[in-house]
């Protein structure tokens, strides 16, 4: 008998595309599931619409939350409502294969793993584009091939000890809570997504199966990642704005400024545990590369604060503090200069250099 499934979709303000989502839900052959799906709070039609859902189908659940919790809290509330052997999650704005249910359960029991992820597919608008097939991608890929254990001829590559730091070393990311699923139980020991991270929260919870638990990444796509324009990453095209005067566009840059401040919370975050860990082989190296991401975050925002000196010096110490760099060193030389009076010869030297 299949066992039970239970989805967990946050919700915020998505009644014109939320029935994509449980469409694609519906179109799994694997048919033993439950949706949770949990409004946080939406002020547009989405309950009215959720309401229609549950009234044709009896696997599908509305919860509306107390109080606006954010993503990480919306899931928090899903899975605690959860049913299931299992729990799998989808965004309201984005969609399964139909291969995913049976697929995803097919390799739980193949490769007796306790935590199940596979790869995605990614939308701009109507086009669709499949962004691990190319050479860095299929590089990482084999390279994890060749180093961890694998079933059906390198389709599955399976995780038990070092999939932390082979997560902190490559360039890409190959897991997304969107095609995760794993065994309820498990929550018993890793506990809840921490709604303190209102970016990442799925990243960092991501992070205490790994090297914790049996992984299985499956590499063919399974869902579909929507990049819409109102979602919390890519609000705008960042290749059109001008660094030079995103401060005069209050809403864009404010919202720049926020999400910096949010990775950088998450990456400290991760620079702890790779601290603690005991796992990490090249632990200095490690440490090293995350200095530097938070470094460069406080650097961008001293560059788009140039306009205002004092600020832009501050982001530029909290810059050289991480990680003393070129990039961060010169800026914060020219801002210093940019008060003095007969500096413009020594600013001019230091931009050609």
């Amino acid at each position: 008998m299949e066992q039970l499934v239970s989805i967990v979709m946050p919700t915020y303000n998505r009644a014109k595309i939320i029935s994509g989502a449980i469409e694609s839900i519906m179109r799994q052959p694997y048919a033993n599931w439950e949706l949770i799906v949990v409004d946080d709070r939406s002020t547009d039609e989405t309950e009215a619409v959720i309401r229609e859902w549950t009234a044709r189908d009896a696997r599908i659940r509305y919860v509306r939350n107390e109080r606006a919790k954010g993503p990480g809290g919306a899931r928090n509330t899903g899975m605690l409502a959860a049913k299931g052997e299992f729990l799998a999650f989808l965004d309201s704005d984005d969609e399964w294969f139909p291969c995913h249910l049976s697929d995803s359960m097919d390799a739980h029991a193949q490769a007796q793993a306790d935590v199940t992820f596979a790869l995605w597919v990614e939308r701009h608008g109507d086009v669709a584009s499949y962004t691990f097939d190319n050479e860095v991608e299929r590089g990482l890929l084999n390279k994890m091939r060749n180093t961890f254990e694998t079933q059906n001829e390198g389709e599955v590559i399976i995780f038990e000890k070092g999939l932390f730091e082979a997560f902190l070393s490559h360039t890409r990311n190959f897991f997304q809570l969107n095609t995760m699923m794993f065994r309820r139980k498990l929550l018993d020991e890793v506990g809840l997504i921490n709604e303190q991270f209102h970016l990442g929260e799925d990243t960092t919870f991501l992070l205490r199966f790994f090297d914790n638990y049996r992984i299985a990444l499956q590499t063919k796509p399974h869902s579909v990642y929507q990049e819409s324009p109102d979602s919390l990453y890519f609000f705008c095209d960042r290749w059109l704005l001008d660094p030079d005067t995103i401060h005069l566009h209050e809403e864009i840059y404010s919202k720049i400024e926020g999400l910096s401040f949010k990775s950088i919370k998450v990456r400290e975050h991760i620079r702890e545990l790779v601290a603690q860990s005991d796992s990490i082989s090249h632990k200095s190296r490690q440490l090293s590369y995350i200095d530097i991401g938070i470094a460069s975050k406080y650097y961008t925002l001293g560059y788009l604060n140039r306009h205002d000196r004092k600020l832009a010096l501050q982001y530029c110490r909290q810059s050289i503090q991480s990680k003393v760099t070129i990039f961060n060193l010169l800026l914060y030389v020219k801002l210093l200069l940019s008060s003095r009076k007969g500096s413009a010869f020594l600013q001019k030297a230091l931009n050609l250099w």
